[in-house]
């Protein structure tokens, strides 16, 4: 039986769901804690679901369309990311990512199983005590909910920079989101751009939401320039492979292989690794960036 497209916000609204991708008209999959399961089809054909992106895009303050056919937006709370199959793909593709109502704080999500209870005492150790910290792991294990409950209620003024707004913290917090360009091509700005206004700001804290290209050298800049207790997440599926991925994010902002190096064991305090174990996302490891004979690596400690 074919639903209708008022079904999507069904299922963004059923309590627990984190994720809800929609390959195509008659193909659609949600994750309500416990990995994907089977949809009923959400659109009668692909021509409407492509209507509905347009029209999400159109009120989201976003543009989806043959000269762009791909977006990223968020949309009464959820992050959406869209593509319309102009080229790209066969058929309209939507993903998207579902942030509670009521966000996480650390205690519920060590009930959850999430955190353990000598974790969470240590994290918050270390948010209080000024530490750098990565948060690192695959798509979809918790980055960002950790990131948020971790500085949830502390009344600072942070500065977050997002390439889309999904931290979404109380003020005194203040959101910076990164611009795309308009159909000339002119007026983009970037999260590397966003990170030295950031700094101008009279931050007690800068996050970042996810480092993935040129903006890590300014964030180690900022770093090595005083401004301690800054966060961030990156994706890595282990922490043996963390290290390598902040060499790769050092060669996309142009320094080499030595620097950055150097810089990461300098500035980089902990890197806390996240997985998914079975159906359970959980902390599996804390790291520290070391220099070892030259080579950079992120060794694990016990808390």
């Amino acid at each position: 039986m074919i639903a209708t497209a008022n079904d999507i916000w069904q299922i963004i609204e059923t309590p627990g769901v984190t994720d809800l991708v929609v390959d195509g008209f008659d193909s659609a999959r949600a994750d309500f804690g416990e990995g994907f399961q089977n949809l009923p089809a959400l659109y009668s054909s692909d021509q409407e679901m492509s209507q509905e992106i347009v029209s999400l895009a159109l009120e989201a303050g976003s543009r989806i369309d043959i000269a762009k056919p791909v977006a990223d937006f968020v949309y009464r709370g959820a992050r959406f990311h869209a593509v319309l199959p102009f080229g790209l793909s066969t058929k309209p593709l939507l993903s998207i990512r579902i942030h509670p109502e009521d966000p996480h704080t650390l205690d519920s999500l060590q009930h959850s199983r999430m955190v353990s209870l000598a974790q969470v005492d240590w994290l918050r150790r270390q948010i209080l005590n000024g530490k750098n910290i990565v948060f690192s792991g695959p798509t979809g294990v918790g980055k960002t909910t950790l990131l948020r409950a971790a500085l949830r209620g502390s009344g600072e003024r942070i500065i977050c920079i997002e390439q889309t707004s999904e931290l979404l913290l109380d003020a005194p917090a203040i959101a910076l989101t990164e611009r795309e360009a308009n159909q000339e091509g002119v007026g983009q700005i970037e999260l590397d751009e966003l990170i030295i206004h950031a700094l101008r700001m009279r931050p007690d804290r800068i996050v970042v939401g996810e480092v993935r290209s040129k903006e890590f050298r300014v964030l180690l800049q900022a770093i090595n320039n005083g401004h301690r207790g800054t966060l961030t997440t990156l994706h890595a599926n282990n922490l043996e492979s963390v290290a390598d991925r902040f060499l790769v994010l050092g060669i996309l902002g142009g320094f080499n292989t030595e620097l950055t190096s150097r810089l990461v064991s300098q500035s980089i305090d902990y890197v806390v690794q996240l997985n998914r174990i079975g159906n359970q996302r959980a902390v599996s490891g804390i790291g520290i960036p070391k220099l070892v004979e030259g080579v950079l690596r992120v060794d694990e400690v016990v808390i």
